[in-house]
């Protein structure tokens, strides 16, 4: 089954076993997350439409290295389509303590907003949840996620 996320305009759909945390919905930039029982994690960070998308992104990028300054940061620039929405971001993998994490990180624009979506997990649980984590953003993107 799933859970449904509606506030500030923005609606997504995520499994109704994980965790939301709506930190922030006021304000900007403002941020919602939802964790898995493995502790994998999906979050949300939604910016003003003034916001450079490629700035964000290397932003973001710069401070996960600066979060994980371990001796293998590996980060690869892509371009994806979700849903009909252009986006930009970046695959990363690092090693934190004695775990190989993937990540992926990806920027948009919803209406007037930047969106930025951080997803990431052991790797591999990534691969185990890979699909849901494009489940929810894709639910994120498309006008309809009933």
């Amino acid at each position: 089954m799933t859970a449904a996320y509606h506030q500030s305009g923005f609606r997504f759909l995520y499994p109704e076993n994980w965790a939301l945390d709506n930190r922030e919905d006021t304000g900007q930039p403002w941020s919602v997350s939802v964790h898995s029982p493995t502790g994998a994690f999906w979050s949300l960070t939604v910016y003003d439409g003034s916001h450079d998308l490629d700035k964000l992104g290397e932003e973001m990028l710069a401070a996960l290295k600066t979060d994980y300054d371990e001796s293998f940061f590996e980060s690869q620039a892509v371009q994806q389509d979700i849903a009909g929405h252009a986006s930009r971001g970046f695959d990363i993998a690092f090693f934190y303590l004695d775990f190989l994490v993937s990540t992926k990180l990806r920027i948009f624009r919803i209406g007037q907003h930047a969106c930025l979506v951080l997803y990431q997990a052991e790797d591999r649980k990534f691969r185990q949840l890979e699909r849901v984590f494009e489940a929810i953003t894709h639910s994120l993107v498309s006008p309809n996620v009933d």
